[in-house]
C-alpha cells in the first residue's frame, strides 16, 4: 500500500511509522507550509491519511476524493457532511473517526451495554471526564461526544450526558465514563499511554477499507466489527 501523510504533526509522523513496520511505503509527506499550497499534483498512491486542523480539512479532503484518492481522515471539529457526499457520489472510500483506537471502540461497546443495563434505573446518573494535551482545539473531544451519544442512544435514557474536558501537558487521551449512583458508582475508563494506538488502528482501517473493496462513506465501528466478528485483526 503506497499512501500519502497529509499533515506531518505527531499524529502524521507516528502513522509514518505505523506504515514502515506494517510493510508499507509512503508516497508523500505533505506538512503545516506543504498544504497551504495542495493542489491535484499529487504522487500517486492507494490512500492518503489526513490528519491536518478543523479549518483545512474541509479545504483538502475534497480535493483528495476529487482525484479518485481514497481518504482516511482524523482531523476532529469539522463537518464532514459535504465530504462524506462527495464520497458517495464519487464512489470513493472515506472514511473518517474521532478516534483510531481499538480500545475506544471496545470501550463504546461496553459504555452502551452499560447504559442499557442502568437505564431501567434512574439513580444512576451518566457523565464523562476526557483529557488530552494542552496543544488539542476542539473541546469536548470527538470521542467524549460519541461516547455521550452511545449512552443517549438508549431509548429509556431521557437526561443529558455532561462532559468535562481537561487540556493538560502531553496527554495523548483518557475518556472516563460514569454511572453515578447513589452509594456507587461504575466507571469504564480507557487512557492512552501513546499516539501510536491510533496510528495502527488508522493503519489497520486502510488496509481493510482498500481489501474490502468498498466505497463512498465509511466508519471505524464498520472496520472494528467486521474484523471482531471475524474473530480477530490482523
Amino acid at each position: 500500500m503506497r499512501a500519502l501523510l497529509v499533515g506531518y504533526g505527531k499524529m502524521g509522523k507516528a502513522i509514518g511509522a505505523a506504515l514502515v513496520q506494517r510493510g508499507h511505503d509512503v508516497a508523500g509527506r505533505f506538512g503545516r507550509g506543504e498544504i497551504l499550497s495542495f493542489s491535484s499534483d499529487l504522487p500517486a498512491c492507494d490512500v492518503a491519511f489526513e490528519f491536518t486542523a478543523p479549518d483545512v480539512a474541509p479545504r483538502v479532503v475534497p480535493l483528495l476524493l476529487s482525484q479518485k484518492i481514497p481518504v482516511v481522515s482524523g482531523t476532529t471539529g469539522w463537518d464532514v457532511t459535504s465530504a462524506a457526499h462527495l464520497a458517495r457520489e464519487q464512489r470513493i472510500p472515506f472514511l473518517h473517526s474521532s478516534n483510531f483506537s481499538l480500545g475506544v471502540a471496545a470501550l463504546r461497546r461496553a459504555v452502551a451495554a452499560a447504559a442499557a443495563a442502568l437505564a431501567p434505573f434512574p439513580e444512576f446518573e451518566p457523565g464523562i471526564v476526557e483529557r488530552h494535551h494542552a496543544a488539542k482545539k476542539d473541546a469536548p473531544s470527538g470521542t467524549a461526544r460519541v461516547l455521550a451519544l452511545d449512552i443517549s442512544r438508549e431509548p429509556l435514557s431521557k437526561r443529558s450526558v455532561p462532559i468535562v474536558s481537561l487540556r493538560q501537558g502531553a496527554q495523548p487521551g483518557e475518556h472516563s465514563v460514569f454511572f453515578e449512583g447513589a452509594d456507587e458508582t461504575v466507571e469504564l475508563v480507557h487512557r492512552a499511554r501513546s499516539r501510536s494506538i491510533f496510528a495502527q488502528g488508522a493503519v489497520r482501517a486502510a488496509e481493510w477499507m482498500i481489501v474490502s473493496g468498498r466505497s463512498g462513506p465509511l466508519t471505524f465501528d464498520e472496520f472494528f466489527d467486521d474484523l471482531s466478528l471475524k474473530g480477530g485483526a490482523s
